[in-house]
């Protein structure tokens, strides 16, 4: 119980952290192309479940659906970004459930600080 309320404030932090950096975002951000599967952020980190793939897409939406970040693992890149929407776009959990554990292309901006790795997103499609 004690490591679900753990990995309930990790999301909740990274949740503020992902606001907080939206409102920072600059006028200039580049728009840059993502191709990768949707991950749920707390499997893949932890590797619970395999944390990825087909194998593990149930968890992944039942994580996803319980609030907890989602994601998207770089095919290009290997890394891993929270995924957030644009201003004025409606809840990533709620916009990217369909698309667990499948390949899309997102657009964005890609946000770094401190280390954490987001991806403001402002459109989403399956990956061919």
């Amino acid at each position: 119980m004690k490591k679900l309320a753990v990995v309930f404030v990790a999301g909740l932090m990274s949740l503020a952290l992902a606001l907080n950096l939206l409102g920072q975002e600059k006028k200039e951000m580049k728009e840059v192309t993502l191709k990768g599967e949707i991950i749920d952020v707390k499997c893949y980190a932890s590797g619970m479940m395999g944390g990825r793939g087909p194998d593990h897409e149930e968890c992944a939406i039942s994580c996803i659906k319980g609030g907890l970040p989602v994601g998207i693992l770089d095919e290009k890149s290997g890394k891993a970004y929270v995924l957030v929407p644009k201003k004025g776009m409606k809840s990533a959990n709620e916009d990217l459930l369909p698309y667990v554990a499948k390949i899309v292309v997102v657009k964005g901006s890609i946000l770094q600080k401190d280390g954490a790795n987001l991806f403001a997103y402002s459109s989403v499609e399956e990956g061919k």
